[in-house]
Order: structure tokens, then C-alpha cells, then sequence
């Protein structure tokens, strides 16, 4: 039992830090945004699933305006209980169309989870980008699951971004689950700028 509540306080405590973070980023940021998704997932059969998935980004957090949408469609195959292999297709509200294939590997399964996750893309049938998130998890909070992630944006030009991410997951039931995170998104090009995300979406299992 004290163990228990041990993990609840550190659920809670994740998800205080989480806020804290947010509202300073976003009060100190020349850049802010919301980003919003939902998921949808269901099993083809034991090993193959299928997931559709929608977001919805909005600029400057404290006077928000819808800038950009996404919808995914993806199938994932898993391969043992180490590697799962991805193909999918994203298409933008800006009229972008993405195909692309990725590669999730379980790094390590424990008290802690650690997973990669490479994705190569195919921008617009005319770029190829490769994008690669290391996340690590802990597996034994009970309230909620805190995570942190790290992804990085790599193109012919060179590193073009990095995504930063602190966050916490939580299952209502064995279909629905809920999440929140704080993200500083990073773009390099000719000059680097920075965004500071908060974030929130809805997951569906069928």
C-alpha cells in the first residue's frame, strides 16, 4: 500500500511538473501552440493494426487560430515482441501528401520502457525525411504514466529539427485513455526558432 501511494504521488507530481513547465514556456515564449489529436486503433488480427488518427494544431496558445490538420492512416505489423514495422500515409491541410514506412524497436522492458521508433517519409512524392524518437517510460506509476521524448528531424540539407517532449498517459478503461505533455519544438534551417507546445489527445482502442 505504500508503494501504491508513493506512485500516485509521483504520477500526480509528473503532471504538476508538466503544467508548471507549460505555463512558464508558454509565458515566455516568442512562439506558442496547442496541438490536439485523437487515435484510433483495432486489431486486424494478432499481430497487424490498424489506426487512423487526426490532429489539429493551433497557434499562439493565448489567442489560438487553427494552423495546421494532419490525418493518418497507418498499418503496424509486429514481429516478436521486440520489432514492430509501420506503413502508412499522412496528408496535410497545407495539401502535403506523406507516405511512409518506419521501424519500432523495444529497447528495453522494465520498470522503466525504453522504445525507438524511425520513420523515413516521403514528402509530398518529392522529399525524403527521416525522423527518429527515443522515449523511455515508467511503466510502475499507477495514477498516471509520466514519459520523455526526444525526436529528431534529419533531411538531404542535414538536421532540420528536434521535438523535445515531457508527458503523462493515462488509461480510463480498456478502450479509452487520455494524455498531456509539453513539448519544445525545435526547427534549424537558415535560422532556428522555438515553439512551445502544449498538447492533449484522446485514444480509441477497438
Amino acid at each position: 500500500m505504500e508503494n501504491l501511494k508513493t506512485w500516485q504521488k509521483i504520477g500526480i507530481g509528473a503532471a504538476a511538473v508538466i503544467g508548471i513547465i507549460g505555463i512558464a514556456g508558454i509565458a515566455s515564449a516568442e512562439e506558442s501552440a496547442a496541438w490536439t489529436s485523437i487515435e484510433i486503433s483495432g486489431k486486424l488480427s494478432d499481430k497487424i493494426s490498424l489506426k487512423v488518427a487526426e490532429e489539429l494544431r493551433f497557434s499562439d496558445v493565448t489567442n489560438p487560430e487553427l494552423a495546421r490538420q494532419h490525418t493518418d492512416i497507418s498499418v503496424a505489423c509486429s514481429v516478436g515482441n521486440v520489432v514492430t514495422a509501420v506503413t502508412g500515409y499522412r496528408n496535410t491541410s497545407a495539401g502535403e501528401h506523406r507516405p511512409y514506412v518506419g521501424l519500432g524497436v523495444s529497447v528495453i522492458r522494465g520498470t522503466v520502457d525504453v522504445d525507438s521508433y524511425t520513420r523515413l517519409e516521403l514528402r509530398d512524392f518529392d522529399t525524403f525525411r527521416a525522423r527518429t524518437d527515443i522515449s523511455a517510460t515508467l511503466t510502475t506509476a499507477t495514477f498516471a504514466t509520466p514519459y520523455v521524448s526526444n525526436e529528431v528531424f534529419v533531411d538531404d540539407s542535414g538536421l532540420t529539427g528536434n521535438r523535445a517532449s515531457l508527458g503523462v498517459s493515462k488509461a480510463i478503461n480498456s478502450t479509452f485513455g487520455v494524455s498531456g505533455y509539453y513539448m519544445l519544438d525545435t526547427a534549424m534551417g537558415d535560422a532556428t526558432t522555438h515553439s512551445h507546445v502544449v498538447g492533449a489527445g484522446l485514444s480509441i482502442t477497438l
